[in-house]
């Protein structure tokens, strides 16, 4: 069996595991997890087929590996500006360094315990919309990726509060190949929980 129909099983048995855990497991159709397992078979689309994709080895590639969907990971939290207009260096997976904005603090509990993340923007980013959460936690190295995950944050100007989805952690792009240059998270962006949510390691599949 060639890598093109492995993949095209692959994304098959991902369909049908949505929709046990969907009508078996919750009893109805749950537009959140059919979004988030949409968006994780279009990503797994984009690194089989994209000439953007960071996978070197395209053939032998069939899918990420997630956690199953958790809602609980699904978090409101309060949103703290920071006046302080000092940007942040942030050091980078090759040795070299950039600075972002400390744009802003999300306080919130999970785990039983109370959190709080510094919130990034890219100097050159022209996205006023979207917030950068790099964070550790104590499934690094074990679990997920050592060097932390990502995640994306959609963010309005005028709101006190911002939904942080762990479910959409990502892991960066040096996962994949190591010609790629990310940045590392910050120490205090480090969970003293495990986040069994998002993406796995590529690594250890």
């Amino acid at each position: 069996m060639n890598a093109g129909k492995i993949y095209f099983f692959g994304v098959v048995a991902i369909v049908v595991l949505v929709l046990v855990y969907t009508f078996v497991f919750t009893g109805k159709k749950d537009s959140y997890i059919s979004e988030l397992i949409k968006f994780r078979v279009e990503k797994d689309e984009f690194f089989k087929e994209s000439p953007d994709s960071p996978i070197q080895n395209k053939e032998t590639f069939t899918k990420l590996n997630y956690f199953p969907p958790d809602q609980a990971f699904r978090i409101n939290a309060d949103l703290n500006l920071i006046k302080d207009t000092t940007r942040l260096r942030v050091g980078r997976t090759d040795g070299t360094t950039e600075y972002m904005i400390r744009y802003a603090y999300a306080v919130f509990q999970l785990g039983g315990k109370q959190h709080k993340l510094l919130l990034l923007k890219s100097s050159d980013d022209g996205d006023k919309n979207r917030l950068f959460l790099p964070f550790n936690d104590k499934t690094n190295g074990f679990e997920t990726y050592g060097g932390g995950r990502y995640l994306d944050i959609d963010w309005k100007e005028e709101k006190t509060k911002v939904v942080i989805d762990f479910n959409f952690a990502y892991n960066p792009f040096c996962t994949y190949n190591a010609n790629y240059s990310c940045p590392i998270p910050p120490a205090q962006n480090f969970l003293d929980i495990p986040i069994k949510a998002g993406e796995k390691d590529f690594a250890k599949q």
